[in-house]
């Protein structure tokens, strides 16, 4: 069988032509949520990842960190916290529960530390 090269910029493994990467360099999976068939749907189409992309340029800190970060320079002596980029975009409403998939007014744009708190919250709230 005919063999090319992993895309991957300098790996000389092979690989079969309806492949791309070899297993080492495979791109992570994309977002699968266990809960919900249709926001895997959502989160797998081109319209969800331009939609991400754009808000997430448009928005690129984390917002539950800004918003720590402003309420804690409020009280007297108080630091502010770190500021980090965001890392995903994140339905405020969860489509589970009948958020809009792609209003700007549903998203946010969330570090992987707040995701994953947001995230956890979701889920012991449904137990």
């Amino acid at each position: 069988m005919v063999k090319k090269y992993c895309a991957f910029g300098g790996c000389k493994t092979l690989v079969n032509l309806n492949q791309r990467y070899c297993d080492k360099h495979k791109p992570k999976q994309q977002h699968v949520s266990k809960t919900s068939d249709y926001a895997n749907k959502i989160h797998s189409s081109s319209r969800w990842r331009k939609t991400s992309q754009l808000y997430r340029e448009a928005n690129p800190m984390c917002e539950q960190c800004l918003k720590a970060s402003k309420e804690a320079g409020k009280r007297a002596g108080e630091r502010a916290g770190m500021i980090n980029l965001a890392t995903s975009v994140d339905h405020i409403k969860s489509l589970a529960d009948g958020g809009s998939a792609y209003d700007w007014n549903n998203l946010q744009s969330l570090c992987s530390f707040h995701h994953s708190l947001k995230s956890q919250a979701e889920r012991e709230q449904k137990k």
